[in-house]
């Protein structure tokens, strides 16, 4: 009798938790550069689910997670995406256009990009148009045909932290002087655009700008000619990398000429409210990855129909006292 009792027990706990497993329900989930992300908010199953790959220059810069951080924000606002961020170890065409071959071969629908350079993608791009892939510009684009390229307006802001600057210099009583500029890598359509509205601002004044500087992707040597100018009187670091060695190099050899930067990695923050830069300028790379994620899909659908769209994402000057 008490075994017949154990197995009625046993038989109605099995029951129990069978059903138990096969009523609940499990969230879609979705791989997002290697993040299991949930995308039941807002999912329809009556939505296609559209595959969106991020190529960015390289995978280092905050300045690039933070354009994937806004891709994700639009990817879980709107739902039915698959969506990939993925680049090369190094800046430079030919591991880009991998990066853009195999988001092909993946069956892409759509690709952000952040071009390494105008023209060194640009057989990649013709394969992806060719495959019926949208292509939305982020940051920095190639001269090749796109629904939108949003970024900064790269000579405005040029322009920006050359006034920015030449505050500076004058409440620090210089009138005239040698400045040095940097970029990181020589083909760099954002950052050239940058030096130029910096160098058109000081036009006319009587104060001097070096040849360019190229780091490209190494920051002692900037360092090295930071360092061989003790008689320059201020500095340019036009992106995020150039920004943080030429204000490391300040703080390191406890020079005290003026440095403008630009970005704002929790490094270059770091380095502004220490002293080491006098101010930088902040991008809005999240709304670059948000807002372009949207485009995307919309261009998609057939709701935007209009190609290569200008959107000029803005930028705005920090101070130490901004942060």
């Amino acid at each position: 009798m008490k075994l017949n009792v154990f197995k009625w027990i046993f038989c109605i706990a099995f029951v129990a938790i069978f059903i138990s497993g096969c009523t609940g329900t499990e969230d879609d989930i979705v791989v997002i550069n290697d993040k299991p992300v949930s995308r039941e908010k807002n999912y329809s199953t009556d939505e296609n689910e559209y595959r969106i790959y991020l190529i960015t220059m390289d995978l280092a810069d905050d300045f690039w997670r933070s354009i994937d951080s806004g891709c994700r924000q639009a990817v879980e606002e709107i739902g039915y995406i698959d969506y990939h961020w993925i680049g090369p170890d190094v800046n430079e065409d030919a591991p880009q256009m991998e990066c853009i071959d195999q988001a092909v071969a993946e069956e892409a629908d759509a690709i952000l990009l952040a071009a390494s350079s105008p023209r060194g993608v640009n057989a990649s791009l013709e394969k992806a148009e060719a495959a019926g892939v949208k292509i939305i510009y982020v940051d920095n684009a190639a001269e090749f045909d796109c629904v939108a390229f949003l970024a900064t307006d790269n000579e405005l802001a040029g322009m920006v932290a050359a006034e920015t600057l030449q505050e500076a210099l004058s409440k620090a009583g210089i009138t005239s002087g040698t400045i040095g500029l940097a970029v990181n890598k020589a083909n760099v359509t954002s950052t050239a655009l940058r030096v130029k509205g910096f160098r058109k601002k000081f036009e006319g004044t009587k104060f001097v700008l070096d040849n360019t500087f190229f780091m490209e992707d190494t920051p002692q040597n900037l360092k090295k000619y930071v360092a061989n100018h003790p008689e320059y009187v201020a500095f340019f670091g036009s992106n995020e990398r150039t920004a943080l060695a030429i204000g490391e190099q300040m703080r390191d050899s406890g020079s005290k000429q003026i440095v403008m930067g630009f970005d704002t990695s929790d490094a270059v923050l770091t380095l502004l409210h220490d002293g080491y830069l006098y101010a930088t300028l902040q991008q809005r790379p999240q709304t670059m990855g948000h807002d372009g994620v949207k485009i995307a899909i919309e261009a998609l659908k057939g709701e935007y129909t209009d190609t290569n769209v200008r959107v000029d994402t803005g930028v705005r000057v920090l101070h130490k006292d901004s942060i």
